[in-house]
């Protein structure tokens, strides 16, 4: 917003294209270094062998119900997380908020994904992940509905949190999800479907979002519908069950 009132819209994408460059490019080269963890007689360890070499094909898992609930569960969520975040700042303002306050309630969305993911990422490794998971979409179902209609600027903050903090927790309990039911085997192709389904969903459902505006004049229909799908992926994710006892030995 800063830069947009200083330098145009122009500058403003020239000013984020520039963050990339000037501060996650340096931080990537001078202090990520590829380490060497696992030596050749680690790797050729019964254990660590068994866990990288276990797991169900792509047809398999395919064939399985739990892809199919993981997969719904990512496509139900993501088109409520993926048609609120774009639409957030537009949908505050035509409720009546200055734009510097949408943006703080956006900052606070953007915030809060950062601390979703530390705080679940601690969490899975200590609960079974789907309960964790099923937390942490009946969150944003309340954030939503919260955004339902007028709200003060506190209350859109907090329900913005909620929804960042929900938002930025999927994507790494989906990637936990798919090697605690699937294996390490094939995981990188059973993954790079899942990951497609919420690219789909995050091309597809701002657009849907903004459509159901532009038919009824406000942003309440689509915060319900939002809702809605949160809670239908909570229970598809408790569906998982127990974690599939041969692949525990990866984790």
């Amino acid at each position: 917003m800063w830069l947009t009132d200083h330098y145009g819209w122009r500058g403003a994408y020239v000013g984020l294209a520039l963050v990339p460059l000037v501060l996650a490019w340096p931080m990537l080269y001078f202090l990520f270094k590829p380490l060497d963890t696992h030596s050749d007689a680690e790797l050729e360890e019964p254990d660590t062998k068994a866990a990288l070499e276990s797991g169900l094909t792509l047809g398999e898992a395919v064939r399985g119900y739990r892809f199919w609930i993981l997969l719904l569960s990512i496509l139900f969520a993501y088109q409520g997380f993926s048609g609120i975040g774009p639409n957030l700042l537009p949908s505050l303002t035509d409720d009546g908020f200055s734009r510097d306050q949408a943006a703080s309630v956006q900052s606070v969305f953007g915030i809060s994904i950062i601390v979703g993911r530390v705080v679940v990422g601690y969490l899975v490794d200590r609960f079974w992940a789907p309960g964790v998971a099923a937390f942490c979409l009946a969150i944003p179902a309340a954030g939503a509905a919260m955004l339902h209609g007028s709200q003060t600027f506190e209350t859109a903050a907090l329900a913005a949190f909620l929804i960042g903090f929900a938002a930025g927790a999927e994507l790494d309990l989906m990637a936990f999800l798919a090697a605690r039911y699937f294996g390490l085997a094939h995981y990188a192709k059973i993954y790079s479907i899942l990951y497609a389904t919420l690219a789909v969903c995050s091309g597809t459902a701002p657009m849907i979002f903004a459509s159901v505006y532009d038919a009824t004049g406000s942003y309440d229909l689509g915060y319900s519908v939002a809702s809605a799908l949160f809670l239908v992926s909570v229970v598809l994710i408790l569906m998982l069950g127990r974690y599939p006892k041969e692949f525990a030995a990866g984790h």
